[in-house]
């Protein structure tokens, strides 16, 4: 239920800063005080967890933490070490805090900050965008694996280098990432879809080899295996087929997929590079988790996640470049509301109307 109080805060806030944005007669500064309001509510929520999927195991680790700064480089090197992550705690616990509680709060800025402001700024409906990172599942996902959350938010930080064709330094954000969680590996795959036409060769081909994966995944095992372990998982072949995900999150990622087919050929001669290039992030989460359908929920049903930002910000626009004017407002209102539906009924999967699946700490 506490979900329930906070998303429903966050969509109100959002609401009226989209009001004081539209009204010239408000300054900036308090434009940013409420923009910040919203920032502080959803790291101080993060911040206050002391359960939720991962979360009791980084509550753990982070009482761990060693005190010789050499400690973190026991055993022989790893990609898949995260030593970046390991350096993050060691620092906050030795220097700043040993409260699990300040470590959370400060690892979910490094997050939500730089989600929250590229939906800002590229986002064609605030509300929307914020409606859809509280109830489709993007901050949800934030709360359930740190290390993930937090390689998700420094790629997040490289977006804007990426959409300035600053191709380096996007680059750069992706290997720092890198040290806080390996699949952000996937991230350096954005570029190669290029910023021109919607469904140019590289993402059709990126499409067509993800629906063969699933579909043979079988036959792909032992290779697909082989990389699941150098990046850090230890897992075996048959492992991979096990399971699916739930059908209805899957719906939810093939949404914008269905709108970008209807509406690719407006988008090729109307949007700019910056939209094309959130669609095909977007894209690449559909694909991303069209391939968890054929395949273990827990390898792949979190890297849709990874590129969730593009949903969030393009549905919006989306949605107008796919529907006639008169139509854009009411189904807008549809959208919003099946989103809110399906945050519900995630959050009834797990458990927080039985329970305090959080834990927050005012609660213990």
């Amino acid at each position: 239920m506490s979900y329930i109080i906070l998303s429903c805060l966050v969509v109100a806030l959002s609401y009226v800063y989209n009001k004081l944005k539209q009204n010239k007669k408000y300054n900036q500064s308090l434009r940013i005080f409420v923009l910040s309001v919203i920032i502080f509510a959803l790291c101080l929520f993060a911040g206050l967890r002391t359960r939720y999927n991962d979360t009791y195991s980084y509550l753990i680790a982070f009482g761990k933490t060693p005190k010789k700064f050499s400690a973190l480089f026991a055993g022989d090197f790893s990609v898949s070490a995260v030593y970046f992550f390991r350096i993050w705690g060691y620092v906050i616990y030795n220097y700043i805090s040993t409260s699990v509680n300040v470590y959370f709060f400060l690892s979910s800025l490094v997050f939500v900050i730089p989600s929250i402001l590229l939906i800002e700024k590229y986002s064609k409906n605030f509300v929307l965008s914020i409606l859809l990172y509280m109830f489709a599942g993007m901050y949800l996902f934030s709360l359930a694996g740190l290390k993930q959350a937090m390689a998700t938010g420094i790629v997040l930080m490289g977006i804007p280098a990426l959409l300035k064709k600053q191709y380096l330094k996007y680059y750069i954000f992706c290997i720092l990432a890198l040290g806080f969680h390996t699949y952000s590996l996937f991230f350096l795959i954005v570029p190669l879809l290029g910023s021109d036409k919607i469904f140019n060769k590289t993402t059709v081909w990126f499409c067509i080899v993800i629906i063969l994966l699933g579909i043979g995944l079988s036959y792909f095992s032992s290779f697909i295996t082989k990389i699941i372990q150098l990046l850090g998982k230890d897992i075996q072949e048959e492992t991979l087929q096990e399971g699916s995900v739930n059908i209805f999150r899957a719906i939810v990622f093939l949404i914008p997929l269905v709108l970008t087919l209807l509406s690719y050929k407006k988008i090729d001669k109307e949007s700019s590079a910056e939209n094309k290039i959130f669609v095909k992030i977007s894209i690449l989460s559909t694909m991303f988790m069209v391939l968890a359908l054929f395949g273990n929920p827990i390898l792949f049903g979190r890297i849709p996640q990874y590129f969730y930002i593009g949903i969030v910000v393009s549905l919006p626009y989306l949605i107008e470049k796919t529907f006639v004017y008169r139509e854009v407002r009411f189904i807008k209102i549809i959208a919003g509301f099946c989103y809110i539906m399906f945050g519900i009924y995630s959050l009834y999967k797990d458990g927080a109307f039985a329970m305090d699946i959080f834990r927050l700490v005012w609660f213990i």
